[in-house]
């Protein structure tokens, strides 16, 4: 073999002896690994060099994944500005191996090029005074551009520049097993992996609905995009009884691998080494977290394989759901939740999410008929079951005080079920679903204050994930903050324009700001968007009440018409007329014990009139809640809308 120090191909230098590589007279940061690769491949130009051969020589003796060799090849690409699609340096062949494209030479004197110096000639009055001026207006637009970013005060804003150094996507593990029949495994992997890192509490974690259509590609153009100083990539080989995951943690800036590790175990380990990755990424980032606590933190509380498998099944169907929405996944997950939970009944997080399913088909308002099963008072039955278990399998942990503050909201002990998951939030400040969850809670309390806190906090953490959720906007307008509420709508329509939910509930916000011109704006685009006809006749009828009331009357008897029983659309519409007593009438059949924990959601809206319910008002009472007056909206009709 040619035994020269340097190859050298058009503008690139590699040095074998001091492992370097030059491009255009500029380092070229690699790692070793990725430097050992483009040595191999430059070893052997315009010739395939099989993936065999290049494990042999860049990992030799060491079981390592396919997704090592890839994530190699693209921090040589990223490095080297080559496109995978059209390449001109690294050619991928599928399925075999890789060939480096341009000739190489080889020598044993090579000079590093310089970026040739340019002869100075001397400057004269007039150009230094042409530079001057040139440097002065510089100086202005900048100090504009200072003050202008000053002046924004938001705080968001400010972070959307520079990605917090602690902040992390967490891309889909790719499926490497032969059959090529494990993605649920790798899905569930990665979910997993992800909420054990969102719950560390001084973790930036880009939102799931951010990351999980994004599979491979330039980790530092993924890392603008997602605007996240780490990407977390790695992929799962399952033959036979062997589990094999490779993870790495890759500085999204320069590609640099921060971390890296490959477990080759007996699937009987398999939980095991969700905790560990997560324990190792937390490390790395430098959480300020004891090891103990991160190690307690992350533990599934189950060491059943089949248990946890079910498990993983179950959020990998819940993750397709949301890419397709297709139903069937849902109930998919929901199957492989019950199984997960009577293999091990002491699972608690099985047991809870198990329960969530149950609890959405036995009070959530605007459930549909096709998501009930049983009836109401079997349905309850059900969540409960499943909620106490969790409770008894969680002594210890903080999620304890969520799984309690959800038995003692069913018991009606609103103020005990709102200070539980307070002292939840204290231990996860940073679980995003924990603060979309307190926003009822405080509803129910008539803690409007607390409820705008977690306005706040909802909207932060969700810019932060990449995901701005509508939920911050519905929980402002409740809790009467209406300047944010307005603010938080524009901010979450610039960033995510077309997004159905963020469109409706912008329109809200809009109208209780006093917006009405710019709200009939997005009532157009609603008009065209994906959201159930129902939605959108209730934005049309805030807008038309908005505009005076032409055509408000016609639209709330096309709403009432289209509802069947106690109708969450029917109340909104009789209350935006300005008909309470049609809008009690209404809700009437809930005030009994069987229902009271449906007609108790009604709580959370500032316009909800409590008088017309005795047994939710004795409720109240006995819990020592004050319920304050119902505030009207303003854009809603007067009594002579036509």
């Amino acid at each position: 073999m040619d035994q020269h120090r340097y190859l050298i191909s058009g503008s690139i230098r590699l040095d074998r002896n001091d492992e370097r590589v030059w491009r255009d007279g500029q380092d070229v940061r690699l790692g070793g690994k990725a430097v050992a690769l483009l040595r191999a491949l430059m070893e052997r130009p315009r010739t395939l060099v099989t993936k065999d051969e290049l494990f042999d020589i860049v990992w030799p003796g060491v079981a390592v994944s396919e997704s090592v060799l890839t994530t190699a090849a693209k921090e040589i690409r990223q490095a080297l500005g080559d496109d995978a699609r059209n390449p001109q340096i690294i050619q991928t062949v599928y399925g075999r191996g890789y060939r480096f494209l341009p000739d190489v030479e080889t020598s044993d004197e090579v000079t590093v090029e310089r970026p040739p110096t340019v002869q100075q000639k001397p400057i004269s009055p007039r150009d230094r005074w042409l530079w001057a001026a040139v440097a002065a207006v510089v100086l202005v637009v900048a100090a504009a551009a200072f003050v202008l970013l000053r002046g924004s005060g938001s705080e968001t804003s400010t972070a959307a520049l520079t990605a917090h150094p602690k902040s992390i996507a967490v891309l889909p593990f790719d499926d490497m097993s032969s059959g090529g029949d494990q993605r649920w495994f790798a899905d569930g992997l990665t979910e997993e992996i992800l909420n054990s890192l969102a719950r560390t509490p001084d973790l930036h974690v880009a939102a799931r609905t951010s990351t999980m259509q994004i599979r491979g590609g330039d980790v530092r153009e993924i890392g603008r995009r997602l605007n996240v100083a780490h990407i977390l990539e790695g992929s799962v080989r399952r033959d036979g009884g062997r589990l094999r995951v490779t993870a790495q943690l890759i500085r999204a800036s320069d590609g640099f691998h921060v971390w890296s590790q490959n477990y080759d175990r007996p699937m009987s380990d398999a939980v095991s080494i969700q905790e560990e990755i997560a324990v190792a990424i937390a490390h790395s980032m430098k959480t300020v977290m004891s090891p103990e606590s991160l190690a307690a933190m992350v533990q599934q509380g189950t060491r059943s394989v089949e248990a946890y498998e079910e498990y993983l099944k179950s959020l990998a169907y819940d993750r397709r759901s949301l890419e397709t929405g297709d139903p069937k996944f849902a109930r998919m997950s929901s199957e492989a939740l019950e199984r997960a939970r009577t293999i091990d009944p002491g699972f608690a997080a099985a047991q809870w999410e198990a329960a969530q399913s149950w609890f959405g088909n036995t009070t959530r308002v605007g459930s549909t008929p096709m998501e009930k099963r049983g009836s109401e008072a079997e349905r309850l039955k059900q969540y409960l079951l499943r909620v106490d278990a969790a409770i008894a399998s969680s002594n210890g942990r903080p999620e304890n005080y969520k799984y309690r503050s959800a038995r003692a909201l069913m018991d009606l002990r609103f103020r005990e079920a709102l200070q539980l998951m307070q002292l939840y939030l204290r231990e996860r400040p940073r679980d995003v679903d924990a603060w979309e969850e307190v926003v009822d809670l405080a509803g129910y309390a008539e803690d409007r204050p607390f409820m705008a806190k977690a306005a706040e906090r909802i909207h932060t953490l969700s810019i932060e994930g990449g995901q701005p959720l509508s939920r911050a906007l519905t929980a402002s307008v409740l809790s009467l903050d209406i300047p944010n509420a307005v603010k938080r709508a524009r901010e979450q329509l610039q960033r995510s324009p077309g997004e159905a939910l963020i469109q409706y509930q912008s329109h809200r916000a809009l109208l209780w700001g006093g917006q009405k011109d710019e709200a009939r704006a997005i009532l157009d685009r609603l008009r065209s968007s994906s959201l159930p006809a129902e939605n959108i006749r209730l934005a049309e009828l805030r807008q038309a009440c908005a505009d005076g009331g032409k055509g408000a009357r016609e639209i709330a008897t096309e709403i009432v018409r289209n509802s069947s029983g106690p109708s969450s659309d029917a109340w909104h519409a009789a209350v935006l007329l300005g008909d309470q007593r049609r809008a009690a009438e209404i809700l009437k059949p809930l005030d009994t014990p069987e229902r009271l924990t449906t007609l108790m959601q009604y709580l959370v809206y500032p316009d909800f009139d409590v008088r017309p319910f005795p047994m939710l008002q004795e409720r109240l009472r006995a819990d020592g809640i004050r319920r304050r007056p119902a505030v009207r909206a303003p854009f809603a009709c007067t009594a002579t809308a036509s």
